[in-house]
């Protein structure tokens, strides 16, 4: 409707225009402001008609023949069919209301009268169906774009979810490694290590589905972790923690920095004579876990899953890739701190 009231707005404007400053003076002195209101029914008579059985062949097109993978053909039909129905239309109107008031100011109406008010017609119908296919193709453009997104951020969550579920059997064999040396070791402290396992995999069951987690809640669960793992190292086993409130507020993957301390704890040999020291901090843009490398002599089994399986968690979110790396006899990780856009 409102490219209607637009388009059916400046034929009469124009003709006025024509008639003040003398180029169309076959109107003489009766043109009049009733004459003029009267050039505006009819033009919106016109433009309505025109509109509307356009868009009637537009409709009938997309059904019958749709722009995907007939263009050449559905432009040469469109075009033909609009500017004939714009044509006949255009005629049928001006034969209609010919000698009416519609029109009696333009007298006797002439071939080249017939023929200017089709031209006319079809020039401003040819520029709306291109501003209505224009709107068409980019609202098309942007539906299938916000599709691809969509697509591929689901995409992106079901990898992740695949790479989180790999973690969590991971997380129970290490624990049950752990779990198994406390039974020959010190069957009392396996019975209150069952009770803490619990704990901290009822949290591993609360972030299950989630992509990134607070990394104050990681800090609290990998301090739970840590407990498990004080109860079987005991003085073998030294973390020491060194956070900015400003790196808190930020986000990691969820087990991220728990499966980076399973890793360390995993290779390298603990105990009272080789401690392990596990020093967690950060430099503002990324958490730092840095432990002696003292590499146990005894090959552990593995899943085969750990750091690679956070390397491509960061990637399918698109962030900063994570850094690990041995350094002057230690083992450095850095894990990104993520930002949540608000």
């Amino acid at each position: 409707m409102l490219a209607i009231l637009v388009v059916g707005f400046f034929p009469p404007i124009i003709g006025l225009s024509r008639v003040i400053l003398g180029f169309d003076p076959s109107p003489g002195q009766n043109y009049g402001s009733v004459d003029f209101l009267l050039g505006f029914v009819y033009s919106y008579i016109v433009t309505a008609s025109l509109f509307f059985g356009s868009a009637i062949i537009i409709r009938v097109l997309n059904i019958k023949i749709p722009w995907k993978g007939n263009v050449s053909r559905r432009v040469l039909l469109e075009v033909l069919l609009v500017l004939s129905y714009t044509s006949l239309t255009q005629t049928f109107i001006l034969w209609s209301l010919e000698g009416t008031a519609f029109i009696h100011i333009q007298g006797e109406l002439e071939f080249k009268d017939y023929l200017s008010n089709v031209v006319f017609s079809n020039t401003i119908t040819i520029i709306v169906v291109a501003l209505i296919e224009g709107g068409f193709f980019f609202r098309n453009w942007r539906e299938s774009l916000l599709t691809r997104e969509r697509l591929e951020k689901e995409h992106a969550q079901s990898q992740l979810a695949n790479l989180r579920s790999q973690l969590d059997p991971h997380f129970m064999f290490n624990s049950l490694n752990v779990l198994t040396g406390l039974i020959r070791q010190d069957p009392k402290q396996a019975e209150s290590f069952v009770e803490d396992f619990a704990r901290v995999y009822r949290h591993m069951l609360d972030v299950n589905d989630l992509i990134i987690v607070p990394l104050e809640d990681e800090l609290k669960f990998t301090q739970q972790y840590l407990r498990l793992q004080s109860t079987r190292f005991k003085e073998g086993l030294k973390v020491n923690w060194n956070i900015s409130n400003r790196a808190k507020e930020g986000y990691l993957p969820p087990l991220a920095l728990q499966e980076v301390i399973s890793n360390a704890i995993k290779h390298n040999a603990i105990h009272a004579e080789q401690v392990l020291q596990i020093n967690i901090s950060d430099n503002e843009e990324s958490l730092e876990i840095r432990n002696n490398l003292q590499v146990r002599l005894g090959k552990m089994e593995s899943t085969g899953f750990g750091l690679e399986n956070i390397k491509e968690r960061y990637q399918l979110l698109e962030a900063r890739a994570p850094e690990f790396l041995e350094t002057n006899g230690d083992f450095l990780a850095r894990l990104p701190i993520l930002q949540v856009e608000e």
